[in-house]
C-alpha cells in the first residue's frame, strides 16, 4: 500500500524525523494491497519502530524503492548478516524482501470514516487471524529449523516438498484472509 505521499525520498526523510521528534505520526492512504484491514482513504496512526522491533505479523511503514509502503510482516530471520525481514499485503502475493533499516514505523490505528460528517472513529489494531497464523508458523519454525535440511542455494530448483510447503502455506493465507476483518 502506497502512501498519500511524494515519491521523493526525501519524504522518507521527513517522516523519520518527524517520527523521532514527536514520537509519533498520522498519514492518509492510497492503495488496496492492505484491504480488507486498512482501506483506501483511511488514515493510520504510526509509531517508530526499527525492523528488530517489530513481531511477525505487524503492519510496518517501510522504505520501499520508491515510495514508502504499508505492508504485514509475515517473516523474520537474524542471522549474522543482519535482521532478514519479508513484507507481504493482505490482498496481494507478492513478497517484499526489505532490510530491517528500511522500517520506520509500526501501524498502531486506522481512523475509519463514519458514515456521516464528523463521524469517524480511531479503532487500535489488533491480531487478527493472519498475525497469528505468521506468529504460529514462525515459532513452528523456530522449533524445528534444527532437523530440518539446509535450505537451497539461491538459483537451484526447490524440491517436491519445499513446493508443497509453500503451496499448503499460501492456502492457508488465502483462507484466513477471508476472516479478516471488512468493515470495522
Amino acid at each position: 500500500m502506497k502512501l498519500n505521499l511524494s515519491d521523493d525520498p526525501l519524504t522518507a526523510d521527513l517522516l523519520d524525523e518527524a517520527l523521532r521528534r514527536t514520537g509519533g505520526a498520522v498519514l492518509a492512504v492510497n492503495g488496496t494491497s492492505m484491504h480488507p484491514t486498512i482501506q483506501m482513504g483511511w488514515r493510520v496512526f504510526l509509531k517508530p519502530a526499527t525492523g528488530a522491533d517489530l513481531k511477525v505479523g505487524e503492519i510496518a511503514v517501510f522504505r520501499g524503492d520508491q515510495y514508502l509502503t504499508i505492508h504485514r510482516l509475515v517473516w523474520k530471520e537474524e542471522d549474522p548478516s543482519g535482521t532478514r525481514l519479508v513484507f507481504r499485503g493482505d490482498y496481494n502475493r507478492v513478497r517484499e524482501h526489505v532490510p530491517a533499516a528500511s522500517v520506520l514505523a509500526r501501524v498502531v490505528a486506522v481512523e475509519v470514516p463514519g458514515t456521516k460528517k464528523g463521524h469517524d472513529r480511531v479503532v487500535v489494531l489488533e491480531a487478527d487471524a493472519l498475525t497469528l497464523f505468521y506468529r504460529l508458523a514462525h515459532g513452528i519454525h523456530r522449533l524445528i529449523r534444527p532437523i530440518l535440511p539446509r535450505p537451497a542455494p539461491p538459483g537451484t530448483s526447490i524440491t517436491l516438498p519445499g513446493r508443497v510447503g509453500r503451496a499448503l502455506f499460501a492456502g492457508i493465507e488465502r483462507i484466513l484472509s477471508l476472516f479478516l476483518p471488512g468493515h470495522r
